[in-house]
């Protein structure tokens, strides 16, 4: 394992998913410190104080020490150790993604698409690392802290790493208070015991950001769009706000400020600035501020969506299992069951409007799934409720005696009938011999930490996957508006529809990526050209420096993480419906940043491998049995804007014929 491997082991907080909390420039500096040292034990460097020379110029075949050993090459003279450190610093977070990635394919490390790295369950259970030649290695943090705290002789590398540990102020974040002021004698002892370790060490502790590093000095004004700009915006008013906040950033630049009445929301929009997001926007933004009216209205305190830092870290890791592919891959069957049950419901011949059609057949699998229930005679009541909670609370366009008409009283008691019903039906007594459920990991969650999760927040943890599941119903009546529009992908999905099912209904292993490729992409265009959420809502908790222009504190910041979908630069022809573009070698989506339709940050949808599962299986469900038609036939989408992107209430179909028979999944 390389230095700047153990490094990150050693400052990874398994609490917060991420960093102790060190200087970011000590971090990098820790990082090029930690790769000037491997080259050093591979003979292809040496250093004192004063100058670091080249030995040997031959590629050692390790992607984390080979671009360094290559930039020092290629320098005509000498420099000092400290030279290089704040060089090579500026490169650090390749070092770390490269680090990161490796610790990932090692087994050692998990990763959550949040952002948030953790021990794997594997090396947290046994103390020891595999490592790729075959043998282990004991757990990091354990060794360290047993060496700094007893007598225990360490080894060269062990003095290596506390000496860069100790110069970036890492020590601190591994002992208690105590433990470290009665350590702090042997630690610099430790530290000064190698001399190429000391010289890299001092020069880690010696470094200074560099002045392009620096917050500048110079200050830009914002640009800002009025409201009368808003509205003469041709996608703005038809409700396309992706593509219009694209517009704008070509327009303006990636940073911009929208001035609406008395209220200033800065935006930011590009695929650059979608990871920056993930990298920074736990270090400065703030999620839970728009959300609190909202999660009163259903009497929760706070959810996993409104949580920041360690507790939505904490949160998001209990719901894991219960959000994953791997459970609608478990239960296709019950996928498939309660599909054919719905299209049983569409009458051939009969308009069905295409949105609500996909609320009750999406919201009912995800019932079924999450909290083993099927709330269909309250799954209205729930949407209806959502959605006056989110105009009232969210965004502000109406006001908040709308939700105490008696209409809207009588549906929040029907919601709160449902938390007290999926509780009931959750004892050990009635989950005997059942499938695990969401439910139930939140239940043990509860009752292992009550002040964590208490049953003041329990029912809206609950049900928060249903009220998710409206949103992947919208992506899924978009999906069947592109499946009626665009007759010749629809030919082929059918095609791989009756291959998958010409024997019965396909298990998970059948759904192989051959076995799917059309319809995947399919629904990865889908979901690119018409992204549900298409803007993140923050609260900058500290200032913000991008581009040279000031964010201040407390500004409402709206991440547009879909506008790239709308860049040329990112997505060719980026109106054209094209499901070629995920081919290599064009792979457009693998651009970093670029393809965001479930998020990006801390706050990504943590369902989103489970969402692109349903959402092919039903795809390929409906290509399968039922031959349908728009109603009218030349029907042009419209987008409905508020409280999400959905297709318009005139979105409608109709049944023209069952091509296979719906009462059965065997062969037909």
């Amino acid at each position: 394992m390389r230095f700047a491997e153990e490094i990150l082991l050693l400052l990874l907080n398994e609490e917060t998913g991420y960093f102790a909390p060190i200087p970011e420039w000590k971090m990098s500096c820790a990082l090029a410190g930690g790769v000037l040292m491997d080259l050093a034990l591979e003979d292809r460097i040496d250093a004192d104080l004063d100058t670091l020379t080249l030995i040997d110029s031959s590629p050692t075949g390790d992607e984390l020490l080979d671009p360094v050993l290559e930039e020092i090459a290629s320098e005509s003279r000498a420099h000092p150790p400290r030279y290089w450190i704040e060089r090579i610093a500026r490169r650090a977070n390749r070092i770390s993604d490269a680090a990161f990635d490796r610790l990932v394919k090692q087994g050692i490390l998990d990763f959550d698409s949040g952002g948030f790295w953790s021990l794997s369950r594997k090396v947290s259970r046994t103390g020891r690392y595999p490592l790729v030649d075959g043998t282990s290695g004991d757990e990091i943090k354990g060794r360290i802290t047993r060496i700094l705290l007893t007598d225990e002789i360490p080894g060269p590398r062990d003095i290596a790493i506390i000496g860069l540990l100790n110069n970036c102020g890492g020590v601190p974040t591994l002992l208690e208070k105590e433990e470290y002021e009665q350590a702090q004698e042997r630690i610099e002892l430790l530290s000064g015991m190698d001399l190429i370790g000391r010289t890299i060490g001092d020069a880690v502790r010696s470094s200074y950001r560099p002045p392009e590093s620096l917050r500048t000095v110079r200050r830009r004004t914002m640009p800002t769009l009025g409201l009368v700009d808003i509205l003469r915006s041709r996608s703005f008013r038809a409700g396309n706000l992706p593509k219009f906040f694209a517009e704008q950033s070509e327009a303006l630049g990636p940073v911009y400020q929208l001035k609406v009445g008395g209220s200033k929301l800065v935006v930011l929009a590009s695929a650059k600035l979608n990871r920056w997001t993930g990298r920074k926007g736990r270090l400065l933004l703030r999620t839970r501020d728009y959300l609190e009216g909202f999660q009163t209205e259903w009497g929760t305190a706070r959810s996993v969506a409104s949580m920041d830092g360690a507790d939505h870290f904490r949160l998001r890791k209990a719901m894991r299992a219960g959000v994953s592919k791997a459970v609608v891959e478990d239960r296709l069957d019950d996928v498939f069951a309660i599909g054919r049950k719905k299209f049983g419901e569409w009458s051939i011949g009969t308009a069905i409007p295409g949105e609500t059609a996909c609320q009750h057949l999406i919201g009912e699998q995800i019932a079924d799934l999450t909290v083993s229930t099927a709330p269909m005679d309250v799954l209205d009541d729930l949407l209806a409720f959502e959605y006056r909670a989110l105009l009232v609370h969210v965004f502000g366009l109406l006001p908040r005696f709308t939700l105490r008409t008696p209409r809207m009283k009588r549906y929040k008691a029907r919601v709160m009938e449902l938390y007290t019903h999926i509780h009931a039906t959750h004892t050990p007594a009635q989950r005997q011999g059942e499938r695990r459920d969401l439910a139930d990991d939140l239940l043990e969650l509860h009752q292992g930490d009550p002040q964590f999760l208490p049953e003041t927040d329990l029912g809206f943890a609950f049900i928060a996957a249903i009220i998710a599941g409206h949103y992947t119903a919208s992506a899924m009546a978009f999906a069947i508006y592109e499946l009626l529009a665009k007759p010749d992908l629809r030919e082929r999905i059918v095609a791989e529809a009756d291959a998958l099912f010409s024997n019965g209904d396909p298990v998970a292993a059948d759904l192989n990526p051959a076995a799917i490729d059309v319809t995947h992409r399919f629904i990865m265009e889908s979901l690119r050209l018409h992204p549900i959420i298409p803007v993140h809502r923050r609260t900058a908790m500290n200032s913000i420096e991008i581009d040279g222009l000031e964010i201040p504190p407390y500004t409402t910041v709206l991440i547009a993480f879909t506008a790239p979908h709308f860049l040329d630069k990112h997505f060719k022809d980026p109106d054209k419906f094209d499901i070629d573009r995920y081919l290599p070698p064009r792979e457009e989506h693998r651009q970093v940043g670029a393809y965001a339709p479930f998020g990006t940050g801390t706050h990504i949808c943590a369902g989103r491998r489970w969402t692109e599962l349903q959402m092919v299986a039903n795809l390929l469900l409906i290509a399968r049995h039922l031959d349908l038609e728009m109603v009218p036939a030349n029907y042009k989408l419209k987008i409905s804007a508020f409280p999400k992107l959905s297709p318009a209430k005139s979105f409608k179909f109709q049944v023209k014929r069952y091509r296979h028979p719906i009462e059965t999944g065997a062969a037909s």
